[in-house]
């Protein structure tokens, strides 16, 4: 069976991208998921549970390790009839996710959905495995609500928590921005695109690189 978990942040920020996903997950067979944080039991062993979120990522590997998690963008590479948009060649940054320095498999899709689109891209200086942004994630307490959800991940994520005032977030982001050597930084993570934002860049969400298409 195949689950789709739209994601809360990810639908606020991008509804009308996030309305053409689910429809096409919906005809390509697959049941809306609840949020990572709500009761999964209904989901069977075994099923292909496909999320945008790179928090929800982590929460569902430690809640639902039965089940195949797949990112959408590791979805649609299997798909031969996706319609790609092409963005004539636009320049942008990729930005890793610290959630996604474990993940080799969901980092790799995001830079083949870009090519796919004609989109180029230039790497951040801190990518893959040694990636350490994820916006002001980190520098905010954890919420208590998913940290209660998924203990063990958010114990081994402590050692990397370091809050800051809103000032310094402020300050941290405004300097991110201005690390990059392209105006456009693609990332494919909720937090990765608010800490942008606050800092005075312009983000590309990876989930409007996919529903341009649609």
């Amino acid at each position: 069976m195949l689950y789709y978990l739209p994601g809360c942040d990810l639908n606020r920020n991008h509804p009308e991208a996030g309305k053409k996903m689910q429809e096409y997950m919906k005809m390509r067979g697959a049941a809306i998921a609840p949020c990572c944080k709500f009761d999964l039991s209904s989901i069977e062993k075994g099923a292909v549970l496909v999320q945008n979120c790179t928090q929800c990522d982590l929460v569902l590997h430690e809640r639902r390790p039965d089940l195949t998690i797949l990112s959408t963008y590791e979805f649609v590479l299997n798909d031969a009839a996706f319609p790609w948009a092409d963005f004539g060649g636009k320049s942008v940054t990729i930005q890793d996710c610290f959630r996604t320095r474990e993940n080799a498999s969901l980092q790799h899709a995001v830079r083949e959905c870009l090519r796919r689109s004609n989109v180029r891209f230039t790497e951040a200086p801190n990518n893959h495995r040694e990636t350490t942004y994820c916006g002001v994630w980190l520098n905010n307490p954890a919420d208590p609500v998913v940290a209660a959800v998924a203990p063990r991940t958010f114990e081994e994520l402590a050692v990397y928590r370091h809050v800051l005032t809103p000032q310094e977030q402020k300050e941290s982001m405004e300097a991110q921005v201005k690390s990059y050597e392209t105006q456009t930084v693609a990332v494919y993570c909720n937090g990765c695109e608010k800490g942008l934002r606050l800092g005075g860049g312009d983000p590309l969400h990876l989930i409007e690189v996919l529903a341009a298409g649609l």
